[in-house]
């Protein structure tokens, strides 16, 4: 079975008040489209990424296994990297505790095989200053 990963994690990441909000290292959250310069503070886009066909045979709740990039922008290098620092800090701490993804009707088992961060180099013209990416394969499953 098959899960919308994007808006998973897009959710899994906006549930969480220490990622998001004033003051965090994404205040203004995660989307699955870029946004216009980041008034807000650092954000981040939400991507899926193509990943081996594997099937998990250790679950019996039949999870989807998908690939996740989040781009993290934000006006400075700095800002933009201590964001995808604490997302990938974060997503370090999925290590078996399933955790409900926001509402959107999932539950991330684990992740595993982190990525990044590292710098994204943009053109001059793409209306952003500054980003870097964060990468993890994840175990997901709809809720019942």
């Amino acid at each position: 079975m098959s899960v919308n990963a994007e808006t998973a994690i897009r959710a899994w990441v906006n549930a969480r008040a220490d990622l998001i909000g004033a003051g965090g290292p994404l205040g203004g959250g995660a989307y699955l489209r870029s946004q216009r310069s980041p008034a807000y503070g650092a954000y981040a886009v939400v991507v899926r990424q193509s990943s081996p066909a594997t099937q998990l045979v250790a679950e019996d709740t039949d999870p989807s296994l998908a690939r996740v990039q989040a781009l993290c922008y934000a006006g400075t290098a700095e800002l933009a990297e201590q964001a995808a620092t604490a997302l990938a800090n974060a997503w370090q701490t999925l290590n078996g505790l399933p955790e409900r993804c926001g509402d959107s009707g999932v539950t991330v088992l684990v992740s595993d095989n982190l990525t990044g961060p590292s710098a994204v180099p943009l053109p001059a013209d793409s209306g952003e200053a500054y980003c870097f990416a964060v990468g993890a394969d994840f175990v997901l499953r709809s809720d019942p």
